[in-house]
């Protein structure tokens, strides 16, 4: 069951002014530091340790965070360790700086003002720190640039590829791109303070804080998106759908759509029972593998109650592959509530520009097209009817995700099975509840090279009045979303009158925005989502 207790919330909002106020202690520091004395200039040392170690804690945290999401086995602690060995580490610093600080509050060795030190020695520690001070003002003007750079991404959105990569970081992980920045700020304002006059030293000063007040700004936002999905996913599934999940049933979903604790911490994986690289189309000159989650104990008792969920990754149809680059901890968590997961692969059209994706195997890449790829997830499916009873997978209650270019085919896939017009394709011993697309990328093969037939391209063709509904992750931020892509979608199903589909906007969220799977982002929409599921199935 999930485990919530207020204080958590608490604990993170706490967390992040006591972040800033240390930031603050730290300037305060190195501005009124006696640095001409011994133990002066061993705190002044200290101060810039301080901070050099707040950015290396915050790049910790993320991989730490990051490398737990994409690792199948729960055996693997080092993401749990680096996360967490960052955070005390950055609490250690800032304890021990408080207690000096107050310890030596009235002691002139560290506060007061004393003359120059002299000596031939000290002239050459002179010369050694004017070389260590100009590579580190390099660094941290490079720093600014890039921080400036990401703020601009983050509250105007992308333009093209190398934009939408780095929105990718940039959006989900602002918290502690803002603590990183705001440090780089502070090292060089208090470099270069004594050589800029008051203006260029402001407008510098300005500038860092501008950035971190930017970067900032989807957390900001984020109880706007909450309160948005909420609206959204009522005007959809019904103004009471909270009173048909039962409150035992309630207790194994989250209890808030978003933990600024969880943020910092991460969300630790669940544990499930996993079959990996199981062979299910061996043709075409190519082999296709799944991997299973399943519950422990048979998923007895749970809200999933073994009904299945297909996940297909994304990777513009050229790249990407199961497992780790299809958000592993997404099929864990949904595993331990009692759904059996499977992380599909399927034909990848062979294209040069696969190779930027070094994950991505080459022993299912060939000349497919879009029609190929639909094909290959219907040859799951039949795989799926004939060994169902092996996984104890509930055939009657299946739901099918994508992210991006899986997002179009998760959607094709579903509603073209749900449809019952392609019975050559696919199993008719299926049946789709629910279709959650995470910014689905219709229409974009084009862009590619690819081709395949109209409906299969553009699978809003495919919308019925008795379509599955529908659940679809969308920030506004996205390349796609300049295409209306979502918007479209959830419109032609209003157009044949069908309501039920809903689009939970992420403010400010790029492509991708939910790979950081503690992020503000993916926390608020598995909060629906699993309750989209079990509403549904």
């Amino acid at each position: 069951m999930s485990e919530y207790l207020p204080l958590w919330d608490i604990f993170g909002i706490v967390l992040t002014i006591t972040l800033f106020e240390n930031l603050l202690l730290i300037y305060l520091n190195l501005v009124n530091v006696n640095k001409k004395s011994k133990f002066g200039y061993r705190l002044y040392i200290f101060c810039y340790i301080c901070l050099v170690f707040i950015i290396l804690g915050m790049l910790g945290m993320m991989q730490g965070n990051l490398l737990s999401s994409i690792t199948i086995s729960n055996s693997f602690l080092g993401g749990y360790a680096l996360n967490h060995l960052s955070y005390f580490g950055i609490l250690s610093f800032g304890i021990i700086l408080v207690v000096i600080d107050f310890l030596t509050r009235k002691n002139p060795e560290f506060w007061g003002r004393e003359t120059r030190r002299n000596g031939s020695k000290y002239i050459k520690i002179l010369r050694l720190k004017e070389i260590g001070k100009k590579i580190i003002i390099i660094t941290t003007w490079i720093g600014l640039c890039i921080g400036a750079f990401c703020a601009f991404i983050t509250l105007f959105g992308v333009f093209e590829f190398v934009t939408t990569q780095i929105a990718v970081f940039s959006s989900q992980y602002g918290i502690f791109l803002s603590f990183i920045f705001l440090a780089n700020t502070i090292i060089l304002i208090k470099i270069k303070r004594g050589k800029w006059n008051r203006k260029k030293f402001r407008r510098v000063a300005l500038t860092g804080i501008l950035i971190s007040i930017s970067l900032l700004s989807p957390f900001i936002v984020s109880n706007f998106n909450a309160i948005n999905a909420e609206v959204n996913f009522s005007e959809a599934f019904g103004q009471n759908w909270q009173q048909k999940i039962p409150v035992v049933t309630n207790e194994y979903f989250l209890q808030t759509s978003f933990s600024t604790a969880g943020y910092y911490l991460g969300t630790p994986p669940k544990d499930c029972n996993v079959i990996e690289n199981v062979l299910f189309y061996d043709n075409e000159s190519i082999k296709l593998y799944f991997d299973v989650y399943m519950p422990l104990k048979r998923g007895e008792g749970l809200p999933g109650q073994n009904s299945t969920l297909i996940r297909i990754h994304g990777g513009a149809w050229v790249s990407g592959d199961k497992g780790g680059s299809n958000m592993a901890q997404m099929n864990k968590y949904f595993a331990a509530q009692g759904y059996i997961v499977f992380d599909i692969q399927y034909g990848l059209y062979d294209s040069p520009i696969a190779v930027l994706d070094i994950n991505t195997p080459d022993y299912n890449k060939g000349d497919f097209n879009i029609d190929d790829m639909i094909r290959h997830i219907g040859e799951f499916t039949k795989y799926l009817s004939e060994k169902a009873r092996i996984f104890g997978a509930n055939l009657n209650s299946v739901f099918i995700s994508g992210s991006s270019s899986g997002g179009h085919l998760a959607s094709a896939a579903g509603l073209a099975l749900a449809s019952g017009n392609y019975s050559n394709l696919f199993s008719q011993n299926i049946t789709i509840k629910g279709i959650i697309p995470f910014y689905p990328s219709n229409g974009q093969m084009v862009y590619f090279g690819i081709d395949g037939k109209e409906e299969f391209t553009n699978p809003e063709k495919l919308i019925e009045s008795k379509s599955p509904p529908c659940l679809i992750f969308q920030g506004t931020h996205d390349v796609l979303n300049y295409f209306g892509i979502s918007r479209n979608f959830r419109a032609t199903y209003l157009a044949k009158g069908n309501v039920n589909c809903a689009i939970i906007w992420m403010l400010l969220g790029g492509h991708t925005s939910d790979f950081y799977f503690s992020g503000y982002y993916n926390q608020i929409f598995l909060y629906y989502m699993e309750r989209f599921m079990y509403l549904h199935q």
